[in-house]
């Protein structure tokens, strides 16, 4: 199947899926389903397997793709008249139109989807380890409208904890925020130490769901599901630049009605 429909408690309105690898069109390494026009798939192949996408979202009137930079910008569609033709550069939306369907494509990165309980606004992040220490989900929770208390959040397929080996300036970087000391201590238990590492040189294992739960739930949210899969892991099922380097790319999407 290369449509997943999320399993999390929002109203009917709202459609939120994500894609798999599987059911489409392409040769190995971006087979079959890759859905970017930045890797080197063929053009051609990327444009079908759209148009295959499009016809499985009937009710979607436009689709807004993003140009992702890891950084922390997060663009507002509150009228028709900021819909785009174009990719647009950023890294993060929110929507206030219904029938537009909010999309960034992923291949480790984790994908963080939001509503809000009434059904009237949604929202989405990339966050790769940059943004999310940058403050993306911050920035995605401050164009909302809603209040903080009626957000859902959703975390889409990532790289899990077992394969997402970072360095100590990882580490590092999400200590560097002023914060509370219990704060501080709940980010060092998001890092495992790489045995057989040492510093200068020390690894460590870091699970972006956990960091993106903390994150959330110091900002208010508390309605938060998902973040139980690893792309590197289900190799049937997902892209990973992790595991393959040359690799295709998963969309993630929402929209409401």
């Amino acid at each position: 199947m290369a449509i997943h429909s999320l399993p999390w408690s929002v109203p009917a309105n709202i459609n939120a899926f994500y894609t798999s690898r599987t059911d489409g069109f392409g040769s190995p390494p971006y087979d079959s389903f890759n859905l970017a026009h930045h890797v080197s798939d063929s053009e051609d192949t990327v444009l079908k397997n759209r148009e295959k996408l499009q016809s499985l979202v009937p009710k979607a009137r436009h689709w807004q793709w993003l140009e992702q930079v890891h950084g922390t910008e997060v663009l507002l569609i509150d009228d028709a008249n900021a819909l785009s033709q174009q990719e647009l550069t950023a890294d993060g939306l929110v929507c206030r139109v219904p029938g537009v369907v909010c999309c960034i494509l992923t291949a480790d990165c984790l994908p963080v989807f939001f509503a809000d309980r009434w059904g009237r606004e949604v929202a989405i992040a990339h966050a790769g380890w940059r943004g999310l220490a940058g403050g993306i989900l911050e920035a995605t929770i401050s164009k909302m409208d809603a209040e903080v208390e009626d957000v859902v959040a959703y975390l889409g397929p990532a790289i899990g904890p077992c394969h997402f080996e970072v360095g100590a300036e990882v580490l590092k970087e999400f200590l560097s925020e002023p914060a509370e000391p219990e704060n501080q201590l709940e980010v060092m238990a998001c890092f495992s130490k790489v045995r057989g590492s040492e510093p200068p040189e020390q690894k460590y294992l870091a699970d972006l769901y956990a960091l993106a739960s903390q994150r959330l739930k110091r900002l208010g949210v508390t309605q938060i599901s998902g973040g139980d899969s690893c792309t590197v892991c289900q190799q049937e099922t997902f892209f990973s630049y992790r595991r393959d380097g040359e690799t295709g790319r998963m969309l993630s999407a929402i929209s409401f009605e």
